[in-house]
């Protein structure tokens, strides 16, 4: 699990609205971190004459573009909380993203072996009368030990790099609020 909080000097509803369509290809590092990610498969697409798909050449890529790229929305309370899940293998290089279709229903029985099901949360609570505290939360449950070994390795080389985006994002979100700043929370 990987939690990242901030404490915005915005009320809930606009902080997860600007949140909602905040930008992460607007940071140049992020941009290249997410190009660097995608290389493979955008190299294995062009082999296969379909082009750039991925979304890391995307023209945006935030939370309302998940769904393009193989998230399943798992719920929203407008102006609160949105959840995104998505079924793949993370640490092969092409079709990381691709795993098998599932509805929303079946995201949270899904336990056919060999697969990640990776869980994402934005939040927004009130703190104090004028400002809001967001909690971006990434949950990881491998489908086997198999699984589990591969994700291990592949989460240590990039942790580093997945931590360093929630951050940025964060500091992008404190830029289009005018925010003092954000806190790291936990990141296990």
């Amino acid at each position: 699990m990987v939690v990242h909080a901030g404490v915005f000097p915005a009320p809930p509803e606009r902080c997860y609205r600007t949140a909602r369509r905040l930008d992460l290809l607007g940071d140049p590092v992020i941009r290249t971190l997410l190009r660097i990610r995608s290389l493979p498969q955008r190299f294995a697409d062009r082999l296969a004459g379909e082009g750039d798909a991925t979304a890391a050449t995307s023209q945006t890529f935030g939370l309302d573009d998940m769904v393009r790229y193989g998230w399943i929305l798992l719920g929203e309370d407008p102006n609160l909380e949105v959840a995104f899940g998505q079924i793949g293998r993370p640490w092969k290089a092409v079709g990381a993203s691709s795993g098998p279709a599932v509805t929303q229903g079946g995201f949270a029985g899904f336990d056919r072996p060999g697969f990640a099901k990776i869980a994402f949360a934005l939040r927004v609570d009130p703190h104090g009368a004028t400002s809001s505290i967001l909690t971006m939360e990434t949950r990881v449950a491998l489908t086997d030990a198999e699984s589990r070994r591969r994700f291990r390795r592949y989460w240590r080389l990039v942790r580093p790099f997945v931590a360093l985006i929630d951050r940025m994002a964060l500091r992008l979100l404190t830029e289009e609020l005018g925010a003092v700043g954000y806190r790291r929370t936990a990141d296990r």
